[in-house]
């Protein structure tokens, strides 16, 4: 079962005009898209985001290659890089998808941290649904550092669903 936090719900019409499938590096399913493409069809467009996040490369990267940090850099870059071009790819199935169902789409494919770039693209396209999902990390890591997606549902300004 999904979550759903309203935030300029109130008054707001039952259909929305833009529904916002927010991807990431850590976060995505079917189901997600699914249930994006679902509430988008009677919505004016989906805007489809995919972020390559940088928590990625910390996770991969040790402390061994910090001796090197020419190296580290390097290999930062082009991991990230890497997921970039697949969220690329991930990003038109989904759009190909939405443009046989009738709905068009937009996209935008970014590096960065999941809950900032999100928010930037929040700011620009004013979504009134967000269609995400968590994560596979352990509850008391989130409660210890903090969950992206509680920041968006936080700070987003409409209501976002948990697929």
């Amino acid at each position: 079962m999904g979550a759903e936090s309203d935030g300029r719900q109130q008054g707001a019409q039952s259909r929305p005009a833009t529904v916002m499938l927010a991807l990431s590096t850590f976060r995505h399913s079917e189901k997600a898209v699914a249930l994006a493409l679902e509430k988008a069809q009677d919505a004016a467009r989906l805007v489809v985001v995919y972020v390559a996040d940088v928590n990625l490369a910390r996770y991969l990267i040790g402390s061994d290659v910090g001796l090197y940090p020419e190296l580290e850099e390097s290999c930062e870059k082009e991991l990230l890089e890497r997921h970039r071009q697949a969220g690329q790819k991930r990003v038109a199935e989904v759009v190909e998808r939405a443009e046989r169902m009738g709905i068009p789409a937009t996209t935008h494919v970014e590096i960065g941290w999941f809950a900032l770039v999100c928010l930037g693209i929040v700011e620009e396209e004013r979504p009134e649904l967000i269609v995400t999902v968590r994560s596979s990390r352990p509850g008391w890591v989130r409660r210890f550092f903090g969950s992206p997606v509680d920041e968006l549902i936080r700070k987003a300004g409409c209501p976002v669903i948990e697929a």
